[in-house]
């Protein structure tokens, strides 16, 4: 994976971590999602994460990075 490739993917996983430390997810609350812990997918339309939450935790797994 390029440099630039790596920041991004890094910059996705915090930002990610970010919303859920506030219970959210890019596509709505973490707490209305009747399976939570399910594996996830955000694209930047050049990059797509595979992540994981796991609330209890309060962590996410970056999974897979795909360009």
């Amino acid at each position: 994976m390029k440099a630039a490739d790596r920041e991004a993917a890094v910059v996705i996983a915090s930002a990610l971590a970010d919303l859920a430390a506030y219970g959210l997810a890019p596509d709505g609350r973490l707490d209305e999602d009747p399976n939570p812990m399910r594996l996830r997918t955000y694209s930047t339309g050049t990059i797509l994460v595979w992540y994981q939450v796991v609330p209890y935790r309060k962590r996410v797994y970056v999974k897979r990075a795909n360009l």
